[in-house]
């Protein structure tokens, strides 16, 4: 055989290899965004830096806070975000949630993902009644919230282009509406809601981030729970909010507070995934 052959049939090798070894660029990296208020994020969009009001064509997101919804994926980019009570509100609003530095911080610690996020968040909203995933022999006592992020995540699913996608974890933020809760019956909750995330999604081993419940005094409990969720459960990571600050009575993060929560968020999700 000759020397031009043989280097024919290695590089014809090497590229075959290649193909399968990497994955096609049209090959979503799906991260789903769920949760109450501090997830749909009220963060004022004019203390944003110039760089993230604008849209970013980089990553997509599909956005749905029951009645509002992003009508399909959309650039990511500020106002996906509806507080309680604006029915007059039209997208984009004035707020914005963690999602705008989530992204590309995720992309600068992962760059081999193909990042779109799906959220589906709405505030006031409680793990105890209104995330309630229930057992799949009682889909009727499943929380509005569950069956909406359900909802959500398959219509986002289908309407996203390319070859197929990959799930790669979930970023969780509630908690405040639980807060007369006792710390085991929150973890318990919220345990029993991961494990039910992961089977629906026929995912054992999605990565699951919790963010923490600014400290109001009132919210011990599920503080803790979320904190002995985060160290006991597999493939999950807690993620602190020490250092960050409300703009209200303290409960809802400031825009500097939710852009720091995107950036620690991608930390620990990148933390949880394996290796490219």
């Amino acid at each position: 055989m000759s020397n031009f052959l043989r280097r024919c049939i290695l590089l014809f090798a090497i590229l075959a290899v290649a193909r399968v070894a990497v994955p096609a660029a049209e090959s979503a990296d799906v991260v789903i965004l769920i949760g109450q208020s501090n997830m749909d994020g009220r963060g004022a969009v004019k203390y944003l830096p110039p760089d993230l009001q604008a849209p970013n064509p980089a990553f997509q997101i599909f956005y749905r806070n029951p009645p509002f919804s992003s009508e399909g994926w959309k650039p990511l980019a500020p106002g996906f975000s509806v507080p309680p009570g604006y029915k007059g509100t039209t997208l984009p609003s004035g707020t914005f949630g963690c999602e705008l530095t989530f992204a590309p911080a995720l992309a600068k610690l992962r760059p081999d993902l193909h990042l779109v996020l799906i959220k589906a968040s709405k505030g006031g909203t409680s793990l105890n009644k209104d995330w309630k995933p229930a057992t799949r022999d009682e889909v009727a006592n499943q929380g509005p919230c569950y069956r909406n992020f359900r909802t959500t995540l398959t219509d986002a699913l289908a309407a996203l282009p390319g070859t197929g996608h990959r799930l790669r974890g979930v970023v969780w933020h509630q908690g405040e509406s639980d807060a007369g809760m006792p710390a085991e019956a929150y973890g318990k909750m919220l345990t029993t809601f991961i494990a039910r995330v992961r089977e629906d999604l026929a995912t054992p081993d999605l990565p699951f981030v919790i963010g923490e419940v600014y400290d109001n005094g009132k919210r011990d409990f599920v503080r803790a729970g979320q904190k002995d969720v985060g160290s006991t459960v597999a493939k999950t990571a807690f993620v602190s909010c020490e250092g960050l600050v409300t703009f209200d009575k303290g409960t809802h993060f400031d825009a500097a507070g939710q852009m720091e929560f995107g950036r620690r968020y991608a930390t620990a999700l990148a933390g949880l995934l394996p290796h490219p």
